[in-house]
């Protein structure tokens, strides 16, 4: 949040949400690549963030770091596509009709490579090529060094292009 509550006082989360509320989403449909899906994940990652908000160990992490919204984000997303009882359907796999253009046999096999990453690697990723931030930035919001930072993104790096080339093979 932009101001620092009162001491004793409790962080406003419909403040919280209105800030925040397009870097749900934003992360959601980089996941996704379906607006829809992406509105759901969202919504349901902010229902669980809601739920925690009464904890202040947990509304401190929130507040403090982008990373601990993106991981709520990321479960979400993994729990629709491993569990699709839970999310209410019957597919398990990705829209095919979304990705017709003629990049979408690319995007789709980056999207799977990205989504088979470690946790770790996965944020990384997420937050130096589509939030933009440096890696200092990025190692602050997954509470690491920028020196992690940067070692888990060559990590990253050199996972998915073997995930990528087996996909060629």
């Amino acid at each position: 949040m932009s101001s620092l509550p009162a001491p004793g006082a409790i962080p406003d989360f419909t403040a919280w949400f209105q800030e925040s509320a397009g870097m749900l989403f934003r992360h959601a449909y980089s996941l996704t690549r379906d607006p829809g899906m992406a509105e759901d994940i969202a919504q349901e990652a902010a229902v669980r963030i809601f739920k925690a908000w009464a904890s202040e160990d947990l509304r401190g992490k929130i507040i403090a770091s982008k990373g601990y919204a993106c991981r709520i984000i990321t479960n979400c997303f993994l729990d629709h596509v491993r569990v699709p009882a839970r999310a209410g359907r019957d597919q398990v796999e990705f829209d095919e009709t979304l990705h017709d253009g003629p990049d979408s046999t690319v995007d789709d096999d980056l999207r799977h490579a990205v989504l088979s990453l470690s946790q770790g690697e996965r944020d990384v990723i997420l937050f130096r090529y589509y939030h933009d931030l440096t890696f200092a930035e990025a190692g602050h919001q997954l509470g690491i060094s920028p020196s992690q930072a940067r070692r888990l993104h060559i990590k990253a790096l050199a996972s998915l292009a073997g995930l990528l080339h087996e996909g060629k093979g």
